[in-house]
This record gives C-alpha cells, structure tokens and sequence, in this order.
C-alpha cells in the first residue's frame, strides 16, 4: 500500500531520508503526519495507515535518521544516535516541505508515537501553525532511569559523549537480537499477534533493525526534554493534544504524561487500562478504544467526509 519517497537528508551530501505515503490521491479529509518513535520503520504503521485511510485520511510515515532506510552510520548501522534533536527536526522540516510540494491534503493533523510524540511537541512550539491538531500515544515527555536521579543521569551522558563514547552503547543496551525479541515479557504489545507480526518484519529485514540507546542519543534525549520543561514552554503550546496513556507503560514515563496533561492548556489525556507501549498494536479490545478515542478528538479538526464527497473516487 505505500509509495516510498526519497528525499535529501539536511546537512548530509548524500545521505537520505525515506517517507511512506498512502491514500494521497482522491477526495481526503487530510493529511495525518505520522512521527514513529526510536527504532522504528515505515513498514510497522502498514495496518494503522490503513486504518486511517479508510477513516478518509492521507498517511505520510517519516523514518528519522539512522531509522530504517533512512541515513545511517555505516561503520555501527544498529547504534542509535543523534548528536542534537535539532536534528530531527531539520528532518521533519524536510518532510514537511516535501508534503507540501506534493499537494499534501489539508488540514494536517500529526500522529507521534513515544520519540515522535516528543519531536511533535517541539515543533508545535517552534511552529504552531503547522497542524491542526496533535495525537500523541505513549510520547516520550520523561525516559525511566532505573533509579537513577535525572539530574545525576544528564551528567553521566553529558560526561560519556565529552569522553567519545557518544556512540557507545549505553548500560544494559545492546544490538537488536531477533533470537531474544519474544513475547514473553515484552514492554510493548500484549498482543500475541500484532507482536508476531512485528517480530516477523524484523526477522525477514535485517536492513531495518536498530539496536539499544547510545550515550549519544540519550544525552540528546535529556537534553531536549529539559527544553520542555522550561517554565512558560508547554503553556505556549495551544494545538488541541490527544495524549494518550498505557497503564501497563515500560519505556516512557506516565508520570511525566500526566503532569505535561496539567500544563498544556489544550490537552486531553486518556488513560487505556491494560495497555502496553504500542498502543497501535495493542490487541484488538484495547486498540479499537484507542482508535474510536482518535476519531472523536479527530472529527471536529479534520470533519469526516460528507456522503457526497465520499462517493467521490477514492485511492485504492
């Protein structure tokens, strides 16, 4: 269902950056901007994209630098870095542009899953007449230490990449191992299914996978969602913001959603009982609620299409 676009990636000469598209042609009631998190590929959002298709939307899927098919290190591929989140942002700024040289469906609504959720909410400060309204599952407002004090955890990553360890990985991180990927105690799904299938994108293309966090991409990490919390930054942000919870989360903080839900003036937090990391690829009971949740907070910034315009021709 995608067609793959290639575009430059900023500041490299020849490195690329690759964005998925489905549904542009036709009658849309928009474009939905979908920011994955670390580690992830387009191919994962094949069965969300077409959902949302078939709700009436565009899809544009980004895959950030050194994700996917996307630019790389080419001496250590599977190491995740980023030396700044300025970075990424160029990125989204790229793809941004590409959208718009392409006639992208307006209004545009942004989708940022756990990373992305956190790259949206900087561009929604930087640039907040871009998207008429925000979806963030699991966003990576805070990252858990393992006990470890945040402030202590900043100087430590600071010290690392000072050092040259930057692309070294960090404690208890490592290359993605798809022997070890079971479902077992995963942080992500708690469906069997949905896990398998992830399970067999990854086993079936070595070329996509990531490895654990480097000292590098956590430093950038922390430093960036110091930014966020400078007094006054979220109370600017005035985009209508889904943001939405997994009881059962591992990999961000939910502590860190729910007080960024009490600043942001123009947020709705929804809690999903039961729910993992990936509440996109969560099983069917809990993700039909995630779903129908994005529909009404949806409707009102993207209306559905009228039955005269769906009848219209509309993409395969």
């Amino acid at each position: 269902m995608w067609r793959s676009v290639v575009i430059p990636a900023p500041g490299s000469a020849t490195g690329r950056l690759r964005l998925g598209l489905a549904g542009m042609d036709g009658v849309r009631r928009g474009t939905l901007v979908v920011l994955p998190g670390r580690a992830e590929f387009i191919e994962k959002y094949e069965e969300a994209a077409a959902d949302f298709c078939r709700r009436g939307f565009a899809v544009a899927v980004v895959e950030w630098r050194g994700q996917g098919l996307s630019l790389r290190g080419q001496s250590m591929p599977q190491r995740g870095f980023v030396g700044d989140y300025e970075e990424y942002l160029q990125d989204l700024a790229a793809v941004l542009g590409e959208l718009r040289s392409l006639a992208a469906p307006v209004p545009w609504i942004v989708l940022g899953h756990s990373m992305g959720g956190h790259i949206a909410l900087r561009w929604l400060y930087r640039e907040p007449g871009t998207f008429a309204a925000a979806v963030m599952t699991a966003p990576m407002f805070g990252i858990p230490l393992a006990g470890v004090p945040e402030p202590m955890a900043r100087l430590l990553c600071s010290a690392a990449v000072r050092l040259g360890r930057g692309h070294d990985y960090a404690p208890g991180q490592g290359d993605f191992s798809v022997e070890r990927c079971r479902y077992e105690g995963n942080p992500l799904t708690s469906c069997p299914g949905r896990f398998e299938t992830y399970r067999g994108l990854v086993a079936g293309r070595p070329d996509l996978i990531v490895g654990g966090a480097t000292w590098g991409w956590l430093d950038a990490s922390l430093r960036s969602i110091a930014i966020t919390r400078r007094p006054g930054y979220l109370e600017s942000i005035e985009t209508p913001i889904l943001l939405c919870l997994a009881t059962e989360e591992r990999v961000v903080s939910n502590a860190a959603i729910a007080m960024f839900a009490r600043r942001l003036p123009n947020a709705r937090l929804e809690r999903f009982a039961g729910a993992r990391h990936e509440l996109l690829i969560e099983r069917d009971a809990i993700r039909d609620r995630v779903l129908a949740a994005i529909d009404a907070f949806l409707d009102p910034a993207a209306p559905p299409l009228s039955p005269a315009r769906a009848a219209e021709p509309q993409p395969a």
